[in-house]
Parts: C-alpha cells; sequence; structure tokens
C-alpha cells in the first residue's frame, strides 16, 4: 500500500503533512509513504495542497483527522 502526500513550500498547513506521514511511518510501517514536493509543478491528479493519494486514488484533500486517516488505512490494509 502505497500513500503519496503531495505538498508545496507555499503552503501553510504542509508542515503539518510532514508530521501526518512521520506518524503514519511510525504507526504503519507496512504503508509506503511518500512526500512529493510539487514546487510549482501540479499534476492533473492533485487539485489542493496537501493532496493525499493512497494507491493512486484521492483519499484526502487537505490534512485529514488522525483517527479518519489511520481508520481507512486500516480498512484498506485489510
Amino acid at each position: 500500500m502505497r500513500l503519496d502526500i503531495y505538498i508545496d513550500d507555499c503552503c501553510e498547513t504542509c508542515e503539518q503533512a510532514r508530521k501526518i506521514a512521520d506518524q503514519v511511518r511510525e504507526r504503519m510501517p507496512q504503508v509506503e509513504v511518500n512526500l512529493i514536493e510539487l514546487n510549482g509543478e501540479t499534476p492533473d491528479s492533485v487539485f489542493a495542497v496537501p493532496t493525499y493519494l493512497l494507491d493512486g486514488v484521492t483519499l484526502f484533500l487537505g490534512n485529514p483527522n488522525e483517527a479518519e486517516l489511520f481508520e481507512r488505512l486500516a480498512t484498506q490494509g485489510s
């Protein structure tokens, strides 16, 4: 399972996304977490930053609630 988190330097909430990525890595080592720095280059699948994609499918636009994120990851992983 792969979680891609798209972030950008100009994004005020992306620092929280970095912390969330660290939490996922710590609590769910089976999830491959990739922070993808956009630097102004936005792919078609990204509408906002941060954007969370799970195995290529949009999971969240903006930072999710921690409980909801881990619940969704656990559900997808089973």
